[in-house]
C-alpha cells in the first residue's frame, strides 16, 4: 500500500490524540510505562492509524476513479483518464477494457498482421490492414512481443511455442501484428478503411 502526504498529515494528530488518551488512562491507574515501551507503542499505534487512513483514502480514490477509463496515448505512452460517459456508440466497448490506446498522432495509422512460417514471411496470402484514424480508440497488446509498433516486418522471425505440452503438435507458423503510419506500410498490405458509425 502506498501512502500520500495527506495520509501522514491526517494520521499524526489522530495518533497524538490516542496517545494522550492512553497517557491519561495510565495516570488514572497510577502506573507508568517504560520509555522504550512508550516509544514502541507510539510507533505501532502510528502505523495502525496510518494504514487505516491510507486504506480509507485508497477506497475513496478507487470509488472516484470507477467512472474513468484508462487510455494510453500512442505518441507519448502517457496514460490519461477519460470519463466512461464520453465513450459512446462504438467507443463504448472501450469503457472497461485494458490495453486501450488512442491515436493522438494526428495522422492515420494502419494495423496489419503478417504470417510467418519456417521459411520466413508468408506473403502469398493477401494481407489486409485497417486504418486507425486520428482520435480513434483501439486495442493494442503492448505486453505481447508479437505486437510491434512503428517497426517494419522482418523477413523472418523465431516461431515460439506458447503451450505447456512441448511434445504435442509442432508449430508451423506464427503471426506478428504491426502498427505504423499509413505511408510506412509495405506495398504488399492492402489498406482498408472502416467507416466509423457515430
Amino acid at each position: 500500500m502506498s501512502f500520500t502526504i495527506t495520509d501522514f498529515l491526517i494520521s499524526i494528530p489522530i495518533t497524538a490524540i490516542l496517545i494522550f488518551a492512553i497517557i491519561l488512562l495510565y495516570k488514572r491507574a497510577k502506573t507508568f510505562p517504560t520509555p522504550m515501551g512508550c516509544l514502541l507503542g507510539c510507533v505501532i499505534m502510528f502505523w495502525f492509524v496510518l494504514c487505516f487512513v491510507g486504506g480509507c483514502s485508497a477506497r475513496r480514490q478507487a470509488k472516484a476513479e470507477a467512472h474513468l477509463a484508462k487510455i494510453k496515448l500512442v505518441s507519448t505512452g502517457e496514460i490519461i483518464k477519460v470519463p466512461k460517459a464520453d465513450l459512446v456508440g462504438t467507443d463504448s466497448m472501450f469503457r472497461d477494457g485494458k490495453h486501450v490506446y488512442k491515436n493522438d498522432t494526428g495522422r492515420d495509422l494502419v494495423e496489419y498482421m503478417v504470417k510467418y512460417t519456417k521459411d520466413g514471411n508468408d506473403l502469398n496470402n493477401k494481407i489486409y490492414g485497417h486504418v486507425i484514424s486520428p482520435d480513434q480508440y483501439f486495442y493494442w497488446y503492448d505486453d505481447d512481443e508479437s505486437y510491434r509498433m512503428f517497426e517494419s516486418p522482418p523477413a523472418s522471425t523465431r516461431i515460439v511455442r506458447r503451450g505447456r505440452n512441448i511434445r504435442s503438435h509442432p508449430i508451423e507458423s506464427t503471426y506478428l501484428t504491426f502498427l505504423d503510419y499509413i505511408e510506412n506500410v509495405p506495398d504488399y498490405v492492402t489498406v482498408v478503411t472502416f467507416f466509423k458509425a457515430e
